[in-house]
């Protein structure tokens, strides 16, 4: 195991005396990936491995092994990717238009995560964890983990969200949030509406520019609803262009392009901003 994908901790005056249990439980740790450390031998204290309850004192070295040896359901899949930004424990593309996050019945080997999978395993990790998931229709920044404890950081540490969004019509105000309640229409449909019964959701907008027919809107999300932006827009009398769910116009494709992520990495609390460009077809519907 190469130094820089380890994890060590020292020890300070205000730790000395705890268990490395509670130790791991203040960074954040989840309890489920405790166990599997504890069970795989992931955790030394000074380069020996100790039972969770032994104290640990000012100055002692904890170190991390995060990698689990743990056999993925995801087949590898080799395939072209636009990596814009890896580490030891993250890695972040910019993926295109029409293609599946996620394996699923309907598409089991040509999804972004198989190429991921094949990728990390070819540079010496067994496994990948999702951190946020894109639709098909959408393309952007999407973020994996390369380990549990990455993910679990991110879990509890959300990273910031931006998309681009094309919409129908011209949008009169520069600027709006949209505070309106979501809810899924009852089975089998996968549509979503704005009803009083549903869970809070908020979209806030801001309209870059504008033709006599479209508009262009960077959008910030508050909360993480499913479908959350295309329901507001549409709900508001703008619906993305090329939305078949919720709006009219046969377009080439969906517009809404997730451009902007930010987060803190957990090693170093420093900021990590992903930017995926937006699509030149954007402006160029805009414009015609």
């Amino acid at each position: 195991m190469e130094k820089e994908r380890l994890i060590n901790y020292t020890i300070s005056l205000n730790e000395d005396g705890m268990s490395i249990k509670n130790f791991l439980n203040s960074k954040e740790s989840s309890r489920h990936n405790l166990i599997k450390l504890r069970n795989n031998d992931k955790v030394t204290v000074n380069g020996k491995i100790h039972k969770f309850w032994t104290p640990v004192y000012e100055g002692d070295l904890i170190t991390i092994d995060p990698y689990l040896d743990e056999v993925s359901n995801v087949k590898p899949v080799k395939m072209d990717l636009d990596i814009l930004y890896e580490d030891s424990d993250y890695i972040a593309l910019n993926k295109d238009y029409n293609i599946a996050t996620h394996p699923t019945s309907g598409h089991m080997n040509n999804t972004i995560a198989n190429g991921v999978l094949y990728h990390l395993q070819a540079n010496g990790y067994k496994t990948l964890h999702p951190i946020n998931r894109l639709d098909k229709t959408t393309s952007g920044v999407i973020i994996f983990a390369k380990h549990p404890i990455a993910q679990h950081a991110l879990t509890l540490n959300r990273p910031y969200k931006e998309y681009i969004a094309l919409v129908e019509g011209i949008v009169e105000k520069d600027h709006e949030l949209i505070n309106l309640p979501i809810a899924k229409i009852d089975e089998p449909s996968i549509r979503r509406i704005v009803t009083l019964k549903g869970k809070e959701s908020r979209t806030e907008y801001f309209v870059l520019s504008r033709s006599d027919k479209y508009s262009l809107l960077r959008i910030t999300l508050h909360t993480g609803r499913t479908h959350q932006i295309r329901v507001h827009l549409s709900h508001i009398g703008h619906p993305l262009v090329g939305d078949f769910l919720y709006g009219k116009e046969n377009a080439p494709r969906l517009f809404l392009h997730s451009n902007v992520m930010i987060f803190k990495h957990f090693r170093n609390n420093k900021e990590v901003r992903v930017i995926a460009p937006q699509p030149p077809i954007f402006n160029s519907y805009l414009k015609s």
